[in-house]
């Protein structure tokens, strides 16, 4: 049978599967299973917590138990973004005079998707990508692939911190200050009409602290008592908070691309000073007091970071800080609509980790991924419960279920076609409010209810269509990654590399048994949760093109997309 035959029967057993004797018109909404089994249980919590878990690591989690994998994945080393950027990607010896473009940051951060070992850290330091966002597809950023690299270690290295600390990388890291405009952020000169730059300073409260209102623990807003919400800040605070940040630039110490006599406006963002934090030079920092949130007074006669340091200080301790970030943080790893409870627990560890330590991430992690909203099954058939999983997520899904591989163990992806039928690559949002609004409404019965979906944000006519696409190149024509190409020399090599493949081996053993094989992808994808009803037209659909080819590995990759594009995967309970 030619491949372009078998095409066509593949995609016409999707659409019109063989008819059987319970093929019937579904009068109400499919239940999902709520029921589940230790390896179930364990499937479902690592699709929250990793980016792919595959067969040994679910029975390896049901065996030792949820809480003891996370305690053995806070004492894992992480891994080195930068390090092997530098060692297989990037010639530090032209630092001066080549750039460093975003491919090879992302062959980086693919092979540490597919090799690295500290799982729940990735998927952590994922979700913060998407609270404190840079974006390499800003051109500044984008020709710095070694200052992303760093910007992504940094937040790998917070994830299991203190967010008190990740705010302060946050601040001085260079691709932060290109992105938000406040390195070579200058003190007021009245006479040039010129004012500290305000961009850092309101988008480190709107997005990155304590939101536009006043919050209870809860996450619920505080109501004045016209019933309204109560701001946090206004432009006077704004002002104040953006003379804080003045002073701030580039370390371009021994930047090999100045030649003259450096002065505060000489450096820029290229391959040296990306990697390196910001300094600040207290000739160019707003002197005077700044009065911050709730008429606290930051006092004059400091040094500049003095300044920094307390306004951030300020800013960690407001009370907005842990329902805003752990409300954010839930929504990401486990539902999009979190019961105030839910969020109020994790506040409470957020204030207070049981040893009087505010902004633990290791306490925050546990108390989202261990509560009972995480784990307790019966939330699975709650309306309210589950959230929409996001694209480039179903992708690292994919292939660290299926083991793809390739025999040079690269795996370099450019990334244009995620991209393009994905809408969605992690480090390249269209802005600083990330990929999806946290507070997005779908149109329709969601929204209606009040309910919000995130990654909704990414679903329209064309993505609905090229995410099937998508899948379809990856599981049936084995197009995986946009590998480097002749004109794409790395360390001014050409490298031939293979497109990965997965290891269907297992899969193959259960090919004669479809139950059998429905089961074990329920396991990886569906962590049992699959409605009967869904399973039912799968299982017609895998029967019938099972009837009609000898070829067991498309079986196998057949069921594989159907479980891939169907909406029980999609949504994440």
């Amino acid at each position: 049978m030619s491949r372009t035959t078998d095409r066509r029967t593949f995609f016409r057993q999707m659409i019109k599967p063989s008819s059987s004797p319970g093929d019937t018109e579904a009068k109400t909404a499919a239940v999902r299973n709520a029921t589940l089994t230790a390896e179930q249980n364990a499937s479902r919590f690592l699709a929250q917590a990793t980016l792919g878990a595959d067969l040994a690591l679910i029975q390896q989690v049901a065996s030792g138990g949820i809480e003891n994998w996370i305690d053995q994945q806070f004492s894992l080393p992480q891994s080195q973004i930068l390090n092997y950027l530098n060692t297989h990607l990037f010639d530090q010896s032209t630092i001066g005079e080549e750039q460093a473009p975003r491919r090879l940051f992302r062959y980086a951060m693919w092979d540490m998707i597919m090799n690295g070992t500290d799982l729940l850290r990735q998927r952590v330091a994922l979700a913060l990508s998407e609270i404190f966002v840079i974006s390499t597809e800003k051109d500044d950023i984008w020709g710095v692939a070694n200052g992303a690299a760093d910007w992504y270690d940094m937040l790998l290295r917070n994830a299991f911190g203190n967010f008190r600390d990740l705010l302060q990388d946050v601040t001085l890291s260079p691709l932060m200050g290109n992105y938000l405009s406040h390195a070579g952020n200058r003190k007021t000169d009245v006479a040039t009409n010129r004012f500290p730059d305000e961009n850092y300073a309101r988008e480190l409260m709107q997005l990155f602290t304590i939101g536009l209102f006043l919050l209870n623990d809860d996450g619920s807003q505080i109501l004045d008592g016209n019933s309204n919400p109560i701001p946090t800040y206004d432009n006077s605070h704004i002002t104040e908070f953006a003379k804080i940040f003045t002073g701030l630039t580039y370390d371009f110490e021994g930047d090999p691309h100045i030649f003259w006599n450096p002065s505060f406006t000489s450096g820029w963002l290229n391959p040296y000073t990306a990697t390196r934090p910001m300094k600040m030079w207290n000739d160019e920092h707003e002197p005077g007091s700044k009065t911050l949130l709730n008429n606290y007074v930051v006092s004059a006669g400091q040094t500049g970071m003095q300044d920094v340091n307390e306004a951030l200080d300020h800013l960690f301790n407001h009370p907005n800080v842990g329902p805003f970030i752990g409300r954010q943080l839930i929504q990401r790893l486990v539902k999009s609509n979190p019961s105030p409870a839910y969020i109020a627990r994790v506040t409470a560890v957020f204030n207070n980790n049981g040893s009087n330590v505010r902004g633990d991430m290791k306490a925050v992690i546990k108390a989202i991924l261990l509560d009972d909203e995480a784990r307790n099954p019966a939330f699975i058939t709650d309306q309210h419960n589950g959230k929409l999983r996001e694209p480039f997520f179903r992708f690292t899904q994919l292939l660290r279920t299926f083991h793809y591989d390739n025999p040079q163990n690269k795996f370099w992806d450019g990334g244009w076609s995620a991209e393009e039928d994905l809408l969605q690559y992690m480090f390249n949002s269209p802005s600083v409010f990330n990929f999806f609004s946290p507070d997005y409404r779908p149109p329709g019965a969601m929204g209606a209810a009040g309910l919000t979906g995130p990654e909704f944000q990414l679903m329209n006519s064309y993505s609905a269509i090229s995410t099937i696409n998508f899948w379809y190149s990856r599981i049936d024509w084995n197009y995986v990654f946009n590998l480097p190409g002749p004109q794409q020399p790395v360390k001014g090599q050409i490298h031939t590399i293979d497109q990965p493949e997965a290891d269907l081996s297992y899969e193959l053993t259960l090919v004669n048994d479809i139950d059998s094989l429905l089961d074990h992808l329920d396991l990886l994808l569906t962590y049992g949760t699959m409605s009967s009803e869904m399973r039912a037209i799968i299982k017609t659909a895998v029967s019938g093109y099972a009837n009609s080819t000898s070829n067991q590995e498309r079986i196998v990759q057949f069921a594989m997309f159907l479980f891939m594009m169907c909406p029980e995967y999609a949504i994440q309970v």
